[in-house]
């Protein structure tokens, strides 16, 4: 009994230093995609952007610090030690859940280029979380059903099209 109530409050203190990171970052990386935004030139918009990316680096390399201090089980991970920062890969998971992200995350932050994932249309509606996506250039999808492809076939590929 004692040990679930220590693992209740472990839990609950660290999702809640990793939602306080989340918002006080997120919140930044607003502030200054309003910059982004309103940037004259795209060399300006260029370093915005560089910018940007560097915060989000540091809000994931927070996060992983948060998640080792309350549970740093051993990690058995392979990466290959000439992976180039400035290189172009695409990462392929069997998505079953958000764990894999926070795994990819944790294997490739500052190894790669900001890892970007595609995301629902939807998830534009997450509080912090939305606008902090769009900051960070992730490609939002919007699905449509076989009925209405159907119905409307010039839909047919325009999620693929939005999603450049």
């Amino acid at each position: 009994m004692l040990t679930t109530i220590k693992d209740t409050a472990k839990a609950s203190s660290a999702l809640l230093a990793i939602s306080v990171n989340t918002i006080v970052l997120c919140l930044l990386l607003c502030c200054l995609a309003l910059g982004k935004w309103l940037a004259p030139t795209p060399g300006a918009r260029d370093g915005v952007r560089k910018v940007l990316e560097k915060i989000a680096e540091a809000w994931i390399s927070v996060n992983n610090l948060i998640l080792s201090l309350y549970r740093n089980p051993a990690w058995d991970v392979g990466i290959p030690a000439d992976l180039d920062r400035q290189g172009c890969y695409l990462v392929s998971c069997n998505h079953r859940s958000w764990v894999d992200i926070l795994v990819l995350q944790r294997c490739f932050n500052r190894r790669l280029p900001l890892l970007r994932f595609f995301l629902k249309r939807e998830l534009i509606r997450v509080p912090f979380l939305g606008l902090a996506w769009w900051a960070l250039d992730f490609p939002f999808m919007q699905r449509h059903s076989k009925e209405e492809i159907a119905r409307r076939p010039e839909l047919k590929g325009r999620d693929l099209e939005n999603a450049r």
